[in-house]
């Protein structure tokens, strides 16, 4: 199984993800809006995955996160398509990736302020524990 923790509130994370095709080429996936209440969100957070930055890939116990995660799905989507073939061929490069996602997270931030939405705020308060 392998769950992805991305901002389906931002137009262009959520584009990106749906056009990955994923489960045609990886099989069970499981999607998981980082807004959500879901409880991989606080184990995310907890581990010091800050979501406002990046997003998360966790394929059985290996977590990867921001560049590392875009870079794995870029590896495990299909080529099938124009997007997904220049996906894979661009982003599947660790380097690649890791260079190009800093402009990635000012697109996101962008998109949040042109659709009205508000950044993550980490709901772990110094000590750890969620805030009441």
């Amino acid at each position: 199984m392998i769950t992805i923790i991305y901002d389906g509130d931002c137009p262009l994370c959520d584009d990106y993800i749906r056009r990955l095709r994923l489960v045609e080429a990886a099989g069970a996936i499981e999607l998981v809006n980082a807004r959500s209440d879901h409880p991989c969100l606080l184990e995310a957070w907890q581990n010091g995955h800050d979501l406002d930055q990046g997003m998360v890939v966790m394929i059985g116990n290996t977590v990867f996160y921001g560049a590392e995660a875009v870079a794995v799905l870029a590896r495990l989507s299909t080529t099938n398509t124009l997007f997904n073939s220049l996906n894979h061929a661009i982003l599947s490069r660790p380097g690649v990736s890791k260079r190009l996602y800093p402009m990635f997270k000012a697109a996101r931030r962008l998109a949040l302020v042109l659709t009205g939405k508000t950044r993550l705020v980490n709901p772990l308060n110094s000590t750890g524990l969620p805030h009441k």
